[in-house]
């Protein structure tokens, strides 16, 4: 038995997957001008989130592996983006921190996703905004929850 695509089309997961995609697309062209790749814009925006992350913190923040952040992190710094340094406390790791110019830069991006949200959500009332970002916020919240109990309780389905 397969399933028509308008019923497909109306599920919420590949509703919010190909918003997902089609929003990173439109900012990845939007951002082009920046001469940043999407992984380093990527990087300096989630340490803009985090600042003095370690790279363990910032990999699993990204989903990425640590030899991959690593690297990212050390042609960053050379290009004057990052700064890592070494806490007194734990010099095993590097803690990462933005620089004036990655800070002026994630500014620009944030000003440029604001462009792109305000485009996106053309034509609904502040209202249904609103509603919508908390209905996503409940699904989210309850997704973490899951996750958090998977993790309890791992042998429960």
């Amino acid at each position: 038995m397969s399933l028509r695509s308008t019923q497909i089309d109306r599920r919420l997961g590949f509703i919010i997957g190909d918003i997902s995609r089609l929003a990173r697309r439109e900012f990845e062209r939007r951002a082009r001008a920046l001469k940043l790749t999407r992984a380093q814009w990527l990087f300096l925006y989630h340490l803009a989130r985090q600042p003095g992350c370690t790279q363990s913190e910032l990999a699993e923040s990204l989903q990425q592996e640590r030899i991959t952040i690593s690297r990212q992190a050390e042609r960053l710094e050379r290009a004057g983006w990052i700064e890592r340094r070494d806490r007194a406390s734990d010099r095993r790791a590097y803690h990462l921190f933005l620089t004036n110019k990655a800070e002026r830069m994630t500014r620009r991006l944030d000003q440029l996703a604001l462009r792109l949200r305000e485009d996106y959500l053309a034509g609904l009332p502040a209202g249904r905004r609103h509603a919508l970002i908390d209905d996503l916020l409940h699904i989210k919240t309850n997704l973490l929850r899951m996750e958090q109990r998977a993790k309890l309780c791992p042998d429960e389905n």
